[in-house]
């Protein structure tokens, strides 16, 4: 017969938030400050079990997930070179009779946890390719590369927060001053009879920043389609970039280069999207086509920011017809882009590889919260909740796209509408320039294997070895195994069993996080007394 659960609420452990998604898993209980004492009562039932320490082991991948997905069924042992099933095992004998997956979600406003550890994913895939380590070869840190930010255009006026010069390290809580909204010496009025002026010194939570002037102006179906095509804008981009680079090493007489990026999406508060890319140059060596090498010297990273600011301000073309647009969409960069070169040691303008790497990592776990909206994929029964031709910013958009997405061949548009039209991933990188995020999460993986094993068989040092870091299409062809674990398993759920056992699994978590931390920091405190003992003798 099989288990029944009742799943209850993912609720974060902070006093007065919830779970910001609705559906299975969502909340719904009480308030954690008004259950208190219930989520305290269940915690401790859970904690006088005699199984409790099996199921804290059990539950240790997704512990610190506010809803990790459930999974019932079979687990089958097989042997890799017969084929022949070892052993069958049902959940039904594990703790709880499931087994517990954390989600996996990138985004910190529905899971902390695993967007945090999406980030350090990001993080270290980023800066292998301007480092070199993790199979990316060291001779990387002597390419040229920039980093660069491209943006849309104007679709109407919209309330801004401009600060010409701003001193704060800490962007995101600028106390600078800021100069007016949208000063004019006359008084300007729309057709629609309002005012094309503020005066206003916006501070940077203001609910108004990204909102337009006038609704009725603004142009909503422009900006959808334009968010839904920004991803074939960039290809193009580089493409006339890298072959602007090509014209120059013929020019000196030199080899053929390519650039191979590292690029992140962002959303403006007004919804439009912008690119945060890394663009770094590589030869190309014609034997091995798919190797990293270092371009040929003679190509710096002002011929790349040159040839990047050209591509930003030439390229653009027009969409195929559509019934509201017959002549298509006008899709181009907008007048404001950057570009900055990079370095191992940030000097004057320059940023460095640590900078650049966390910049997009950052911005690889957020998505459309800075426009007020935040939804899953919207359907027919659920668009008339988020969508009003007549109502906020964010609505217009999302009614915008679900009007223009009812042709066949722009159908992507209602598929992305609770994106805004943009369905591109919000971190892409070239095939050449990095690891990735399967090979990484692998590795993660086969340490956590060893882990438990030298939990069980401590070595000689009491900790766990793990093979060399690989290439994802090495772990793919990879036979070395005897036997393998195959699972026949179905969704059973969503979220905890109940928020007490959220709170003991979140907390063991966070003090294991926190031992992490305290090791780290003990780790660079002797990395730094030997580095000054070396350099006093």
């Amino acid at each position: 017969m099989p288990l029944q659960l009742d799943i209850a609420s993912a609720l974060a452990l902070t006093s007065g938030t919830t779970s910001p998604v609705s559906g299975v898993g969502a909340n719904t209980e009480a308030s954690f400050t008004h259950e208190l004492r219930q989520h305290v009562r269940t915690a401790l039932e859970r904690a006088a079990r005699s199984d409790y320490p099996a199921w804290l082991g059990h539950v240790e991948s997704a512990a610190a997930c506010t809803r990790p997905i459930l999974l019932r069924g079979n687990l089958a042992t097989v042997d890799t070179r017969t084929g022949e099933i070892l052993s069958v095992r049902h959940t039904s004998t594990l703790p709880d009779g499931v087994i517990y997956k954390a989600c996996g979600n990138r985004r910190h406003t529905v899971c902390p946890a695993c967007a945090t550890t999406y980030q350090h994913d990001a993080y270290h895939l980023v800066r292998a390719g301007l480092v070199g380590g993790k199979t990316v070869p060291d001779t990387v840190r002597t390419h040229p590369a920039v980093f660069a930010t491209l943006t849309a255009p104007s679709f109407g006026l919209v309330h801004t927060r401009n600060v010409r010069h701003c001193s704060c390290r800490n962007k995101t809580r600028c106390t600078c001053r800021p100069s007016p909204c949208h000063a004019r010496r006359d008084s300007p009025v729309c057709p629609h009879g309002r005012p094309l002026a503020c005066w206003q010194r916006h501070s940077p939570g203001d609910e108004q920043l990204g909102r337009p002037l006038c609704s009725d102006c603004y142009d909503y179906a422009h900006h959808v389609v334009w968010n839904h095509c920004a991803g074939e804008l960039w290809r193009r981009t580089k493409q006339h970039a890298e072959r602007h680079l090509n014209q120059l090493a013929r020019r000196l007489g030199l080899s053929r280069v390519r650039l191979s990026h590292g690029k992140a999406a962002e959303y403006q508060a007004r919804g439009a999207v912008h690119f945060h890319i890394l663009l770094r140059l590589d030869g190309v060596d014609p034997d091995l086509p798919d190797a990293i090498v270092p371009p040929p010297p003679g190509i710096t990273t002002d011929d790349i920011t040159a040839a990047v600011t050209q591509a930003a301000t030439v390229i653009t073309y027009a969409t195929s017809a559509h019934p509201d647009q017959p002549e298509g969409w006008h899709i181009a960069w907008g007048h404001q882009h950057e570009v900055r070169p990079i370095t191992l040691s940030a000097s004057g303008d320059a940023l460095d590889d640590q900078a650049v790497a966390a910049y997009l990592a950052k911005y690889s776990t957020k998505g459309t919260e800075a426009t007020g909206h935040a939804s899953r994929r919207l359907t027919t029964d659920t668009i008339g909740l988020y969508a009003n031709p007549e109502g906020s910013h964010p609505e217009r958009l999302i009614a915008a796209a679900w009007s223009l997405g009812h042709p066949p061949e722009w159908r992507g548009l209602r598929r992305w509408a609770h994106m805004l039209g943009f369905g591109g991933h919000f971190l892409t990188k070239a095939r050449r320039y990095s690891i990735t995020f399967g090979s990484i999460r692998e590795q993660r993986a086969a340490y956590r294997r060893a882990h438990a094993l030298n939990r069980s068989h401590p070595g000689s040092e009491g900790h766990p070895e793990t093979a060399p870091f690989q290439r994802q299409a090495i772990l793919d062809s990879k036979t070395e195994e005897t036997t393998l674990v195959i699972g026949f398993l179905t969704y059973a759920g969503t979220g905890w069993h109940t928020t007490g056992d959220q709170l003991l699994a979140n907390t063991a978590a966070a003090q294991a996080r926190e031992r992490t931390r305290a090791g780290r920091e003990e780790l660079a405190h002797q990395q730094a007394c030997s580095s000054s003992a070396s350099l006093a003798a």
